[in-house]
């Protein structure tokens, strides 16, 4: 199989994020191998991607990929309290709600270092309203 073929069709920036996902399931769940096929098939669409268009690789970059993957693990440790926890159900959702417009923010950020310029492809789910202590600036 060609590495250039794509399989899967999202922007890199959201194959990324599925990536760190995917990452995150092997990790933490039960059956993480399971996951192992569909994270070849998203590394191959990443490679082929980088190769086709080459964008240049910084550690603005790099930094855009380590916050999206620790939003999505917080995300994802928000969930799981938000099912055990009743009495702080809402502000578990709360949070993974504001966390989850910072992964947006990442995501629209990523969008543009890999050459994704259609606006219609940018995540307009960015709300961090009340959002305490975790700003990020990449500049």
């Amino acid at each position: 199989m060609s590495t250039t073929a794509r399989h899967i069709l999202p922007t890199c920036a959201d194959l990324v994020d599925e990536i760190t996902i995917n990452q995150i399931k092997q990790v933490l769940l039960p059956d993480g191998e399971s996951h192992r096929e569909r994270m070849e098939l998203l590394m191959q669409d990443v490679d082929a991607i980088l190769q086709e268009r080459q964008p240049r690789l910084t550690a603005r970059v790099l930094r855009m990929v380590i916050v999206l993957a620790q939003m999505n693990l917080h995300i994802w440790t928000l969930k799981d309290r938000a099912q055990t926890d009743e009495a702080g159900y809402m502000d578990h959702l709360k949070l993974a709600h504001q966390l989850n417009g910072l992964r947006n923010q990442m995501k629209n950020a990523l969008l543009q270092a890999f050459g994704d310029e259609d606006p219609a492809l940018r995540k307009s789910n960015c709300d961090v309203d009340g959002l305490e202590g975790w700003e990020i600036a990449l500049d």
